[in-house]
This record gives C-alpha cells, sequence and structure tokens, in this order.
C-alpha cells in the first residue's frame, strides 16, 4: 500500500506541475507579462527627461493620484530610490499594481497599471481545461491498477472443480502485484486443503471397510457370547473405536495451528517418564534405552510428547528387540532420534511415508495396525515448532525416526 500511495501522489505533483505550465504557456504569452515593464520603463525616462507626467499618463490612459511623499510611510531604501528618480511598483491583490514616482516639484504620482489577465470566459475554458486534462492523466495512472483489479475480479469470482480458485497472472511490476501473490497462495492453500479432505474421507471409507465387513460376517453367524467370533466381534469395534479416534486427532491438526505453550522441556527426563508409563503395556520382550545429550529444548511438551509417543510406538511394532532414542544438540537444532532394530523403510518411499494414510508395501504394512495418520501428525506437531521430520537408516538395522528442532535456547 505505501507503494501504491508513493506512486500515486508523485504523479499526481508531476501531472500538476505540467499542466500548470503547459495551460500557462497556452494562456498566458510573455508580451502580456512584460506590459507592466514597459509601463514603468517609459514613465521613468519620461520623469527624468522632464516629460510632463500628466499629459503622458493620459495619452497611456492611465489613471492616476497625486500624494505628497509624507503621506506614506517608505522605508529608507524606498526613498532613495524615489529621490533618484526611479519608479517602486507595489502590488495588492485587491487593488491590483500601482506604481509610485516622485516627480521634481516634490509630489508623488500614484499609477495604477494594467495587468494582462484573463476575463471570466477564458478563466472558465482554462480551469475546465485543466480539470479535464488532470482527470486523463489520472485516468491514465488508473487503467493499469482498474484492469488488474478486474482480472484479480473475474479469477475470484472463478472456482474451480476442486473447489480452488484460479491461479491470476499478474505482472510483478503491478502495483497489486502483492494481492495477487497472496491470492495464488491462498489458492493453493484451499486446493492442498480440499485434496486433504477428500483423502481423509477416502481414508476413513477404506480403513472402515476391513471391521465392518468381519462385523457383518461375524453376526451373520449369530455367535454366543464369549466364544470366539463374539471376542472378534468386540475386538473389531475397538478396532473402529481407535481409528475415529485417530482420524479425529488428525483432523484436529489440519483444521488450525493451536496456541502453543511454550516451556523449557528437559528432553530426556521427559523421555524416561514416557518409557516408564508405556513399560508395561508395550515393551515386553523389547530392550528400550534413552541415551545422548542432556539439553532443554523451548517447546510445547504436551505436542512433543504426543508426537515422540507417535514414533515409539511406531517403533514398537516393528522392533525385534531393541528401541534406542537418542538426543543431539548442535550449534542450531536439537535431533530427537527414535530408531529400531526392525525392517526399515526403504528409501524409494522415504519421502511419502509422513503422507496420511500413507503405508509402505513391505515391512511396515498393514498387518502391524494403525490408520497411517500418526507420522503424519509427527510432522505437522514439528512444523508448529518450526521444526522438520526426517526418515533414515538406524545403526540397529532398522529405521530412524528423527524429529529436528530449532536451537532455541543456544
Amino acid at each position: 500500500m505505501a507503494r501504491l500511495f508513493i506512486s500515486l501522489y508523485v504523479f499526481i505533483v508531476f501531472a500538476l506541475v505540467g499542466l500548470s505550465a503547459g495551460l500557462d504557456r497556452l494562456f498566458f504569452s510573455d508580451e502580456s507579462k512584460q506590459v507592466s515593464d514597459v509601463y514603468i520603463s517609459l514613465i521613468e525616462q519620461a520623469n527624468k527627461q522632464n516629460i510632463e507626467l500628466t499629459a503622458l499618463l493620459k495619452n497611456l490612459d492611465l489613471t492616476y493620484k497625486e500624494y505628497a511623499i509624507e503621506d506614506i510611510a517608505w522605508s529608507k531604501s524606498n526613498l532613495k530610490k524615489l529621490d533618484n528618480g526611479e519608479a517602486i511598483k507595489l502590488s495588492d491583490p485587491v487593488y491590483g499594481s500601482q506604481v509610485y514616482i516622485s516627480v521634481d516639484d516634490g509630489s508623488l504620482f500614484e499609477i495604477d497599471i494594467p495587468e494582462s489577465g484573463l476575463d471570466s470566459a477564458h478563466f472558465f475554458i482554462y480551469s475546465l481545461l485543466f480539470f479535464i486534462l488532470l482527470g486523463g492523466v489520472i485516468g491514465l495512472w488508473i487503467w493499469p491498477l482498474w484492469k488488474d483489479l478486474a482480472s484479480l475480479q473475474k479469477t475470484v469470482a472463478k472456482v474451480l472443480p476442486d473447489g480452488s480458485i484460479a491461479k491470476n497472472k499478474i505482472h510483478h511490476s503491478s502495483v497489486v502485484f502483492p494481492i495477487a501473490q497472496s491470492l495464488n497462495t491462498m489458492g493453493e492453500q484451499i486446493a492442498q486443503l480440499m485434496q486433504n479432505q477428500r483423502e481423509l474421507s477416502g481414508g476413513v471409507a477404506h480403513e472402515f471397510r476391513t471391521p465392518l465387513a468381519r462385523l457383518k460376517f461375524a453376526l451373520a453367524m449369530k455367535p454366543n457370547a464369549q466364544s470366539e467370533p463374539w471376542k472378534d466381534m468386540h475386538n473389531d469395534v475397538n478396532e473402529l473405536d481407535r481409528l475415529v479416534q485417530e482420524m479425529l486427532d488428525y483432523a484436529s491438526t489440519e483444521t488450525r495451528v493451536p496456541e502453543m505453550n511454550l516451556a523449557e522441556i528437559p528432553i530426556k527426563q521427559l523421555c524416561n517418564e514416557l518409557l516408564e508409563r508405556l513399560k508395561k503395556s508395550h515393551f515386553k520382550n523389547l530392550e528400550v534405552v534413552v541415551v545422548g545429550d542432556d539439553v532443554t529444548i523451548l517447546a510445547d511438551e504436551h505436542f512433543i510428547e504426543r508426537s515422540i509417543k507417535n514414533l515409539v510406538l511406531n517403533a514398537v511394532r516393528y522392533a525385534r528387540s531393541k528401541i534406542k532414542i537418542q538426543v543431539i544438540q548442535d550449534k542450531n537444532y536439537i535431533d530427537i532420534c527414535i530408531e529400531d532394530d526392525g525392517p526399515g523403510v526403504v528409501e524409494d518411499i522415504r519421502d511419502r511415508i509422513f503422507l496420511p494414510f500413507f503405508r509402505p508395501d513391505e515391512g511396515r504394512d498393514r498387518g502391524r495396525g494403525g490408520a497411517g495418520l500418526g507420522l503424519a501428525i509427527v510432522k505437522r506437531i514439528a512444523s508448529w515448532h518450526k521444526g522438520t521430520c526426517y526418515v533414515d537408516t538406524s545403526e540397529l538395522g532398522g529405521a530412524k525416526f528423527v524429529i529436528q528442532l530449532p536451537n532455541l535456547l543456544n
């Protein structure tokens, strides 16, 4: 907006100056501006040559009045000029221009000098031309802006089949380019949200299909209470409940960025406390260790714990005997690494493994459970903290998931 204001202001200033100069040259000639100087020169020459001034003024059709020099309070410099026979010109916005000159008898003549100006008709034409031309030059400045705004309006009004808006093509030199750029960004975000919504809807339908099919089959058999088919039905209901909760959790992270309650967190202590809570229910026959630097990070404890928990539970599904949590600190970042000795993640799918509902065909497959949203939630939490996450190969032989956060306390 500052650029728009400055460009308009500079344009109007130059337009006013240019129009005034051009119309003045058209309506006021140089000769008309010199008329008063000619009269003054004639009067001075006549006075110096002792020509009768009253007769000259009558011939020139000039009106005059006669005063004594003492009637007017003159400055010393002006009195000196009058004594030397020089004429003094004074201008008044009401009475116009008067020339004062002293004659030999000591009297002072006040002579009215006609000024060349515009009569009412010419003044009307002058004003009309001025405002018409001013409107024209401002219109020339506004025309590209109006064209760009009309293009933006047309673009925003056109909704594409996927629910997004078309991308506009405003040139970067336009004053509305920042607005156009913001609209393009908004269109991309809308398209991404619509795509995520379609993926979520498709994922929900796909994930629910298997347990629902099992439930239908079990109900058709009319199982007795506490029988194996009845227990399978109970497990399927629990699986549906878990899937619903996981999808609701992901949807809650997608709609908005929550308010972050940042605090200083001793990360190794948080990991040890988390492992202690999960020990009895998840770590049977597994060795789990926490190693690395004893550092403090500035983050939201709830979300950081949740992201570590998702990665630990993911490692539990695939680890054969060992899980390692390692904290690494350098000058700019703090890495929280969760490693296992399972089958790992092949390089071809490492860029896609954090996408919602994505699960690889090898190693970490559907049979291990989960809806494929846990890693997507981890990525979103990392982005809220201006960090990132990625997967690599662990020294244990399996996968190494890394949450990389900026070292804000350094």
